[in-house]
């Protein structure tokens, strides 16, 4: 494909400048010329690709498992299509984010908020029978949103759909490899035995060792040559994970976590996204204590959460702790004892007029109710039947 395009190649569509490109397409930056929206067009010239490639039934079922899919993690998709001229075009909405790679140096808490959304986002993927096929760093783009990294992953163009594959109409041919070497499953690479098909398990490896390498801030698998990288992903030469102190190491649930994701067989593995996304909650609070999300909070720890520190023994400490305790200030007793105390305060002060007008209209309500009873007119007593005739 050329490396520019002319800006109404795609109709609808207007091209402004080329973004990257993955394989035999590009992407795009484009308008939607009905309401100028900004998308991310990707563009494949299947005229001019092997027709046993069967380039365009691959863009189509590309565009179908990006349909079947609805997550906040994954990308909006706004329509495809085929032109006169045999370019496949696919709109998606446009991720101003930067590669997760770039997030290496930030802390693990961090790192694990990503990768929770991510397990989510793939569960939803493999509750649709696709395999993703190419989970890496480089298809994580990362935004903040509300003070907050935001993953999104990208690039379906090599997913596996299980669904389509059962029916008989699978794509990808025998001997053949789509993916990245560098994090891709041993079975994605050497095959599985017959009978037997790719399933969530790969994409479980990939983000395990995309985990690795982002807590780490080194390769998972390392190796001069393609050689060298296969032979470990299929003998799993990949060391336990370490997590350095200042990342909020060590962290051994997380290190554990690490080690089933990218083990070599895939029945060692976790057994659903859902149990890794439990893991990955764990490993959370593992890596984020009580005493911590007070101190990040502002709110003063117990005495009996705060563990003694080696100084504090001897005859100094044996006298702190006889000593009388200190006496409450004055400005506390006096309504001085600083916001948190102003906040509690107002708060009852608020309460109480709440209850006062609820109790006043309660009572207004029934003396109401008894003075309609009260001053309701009562009915007529019936009339009293004449005396019928004496007969003559």
């Amino acid at each position: 494909m050329s490396r520019a395009l002319p800006r109404h190649l795609i109709p609808g569509f207007d091209i402004m400048e080329r973004l990257g490109r993955g394989g035999a397409a590009g992407v795009f930056r484009a308008y939607r010329e009905v309401d100028g929206l900004e998308v991310a067009l990707k563009v494949m010239n299947i005229g001019a690709l092997d027709p046993e490639f069967r380039p365009e039934e691959r863009f189509r079922r590309e565009s179908e498992m990006l349909w079947r899919v609805s997550h906040p993690v994954l990308p909006v998709m706004y329509g495809y299509g085929v032109t006169d001229h045999q370019y496949a075009w696919l709109a998606l909405e446009l991720v101003h984010g930067e590669p997760l790679g770039s997030f290496a140096e930030h802390p693990a808490i961090e790192l694990i908020h990503i990768f929770i959304r991510l397990s989510e986002a793939l569960a939803e993927v493999a509750q649709e029978g696709i395999v993703h096929r190419d989970v890496s760093p480089d298809n994580i783009l990362v935004t903040e949103r509300f003070r907050r990294l935001a993953p999104k992953l990208i690039d379906f163009g090599v997913a596996k759909d299980l669904f389509a594959s059962a029916a008989g109409g699978g794509l990808t041919q025998s001997g053949s490899f789509l993916g990245k070497f560098a994090y891709a499953s041993p079975e994605q690479i050497v095959g599985l035995p017959p009978g037997q098909t790719l399933d969530f398990r790969s994409d479980v490896y990939s983000l395990g060792i995309t985990m690795y390498e982002l807590l780490s801030g080194r390769k998972a698998v390392q190796g001069e040559g393609m050689a060298a990288i296969v032979d470990a992903h299929v003998k799993g030469n990949i060391p336990p994970l370490v997590l350095a102190p200042e990342r909020g190491g060590p962290a051994p649930r997380l290190s554990a976590l690490v080690s089933r994701m990218t083990a070599r067989h895939r029945e060692e593995r976790p057994a659903s996204w859902e149990e890794v996304i439990a893991e990955l909650w764990m490993c959370r609070a593992e890596l984020a204590p009580l005493s911590e999300t007070l101190a990040r909070k502002g709110l003063p720890r117990r005495a009996a959460e705060t563990p003694p520190s080696p100084k504090d023994h001897g005859p100094q400490a044996e006298a702190r702790e006889s000593a009388p305790p200190a006496p409450v200030p004055a400005a506390a007793l006096s309504g001085g004892a600083g916001p948190g105390v102003d906040l509690i305060r107002r708060e009852v002060v608020l309460g109480r007029a709440v209850l006062a007008f609820g109790v006043i209209a309660f009572l207004a309500s029934l003396a109401f109710a008894v003075h309609v009873v009260v001053r309701a007119p009562r009915p007529a007593p019936p009339p009293t039947p004449l005396p019928a005739a004496a007969p003559r």
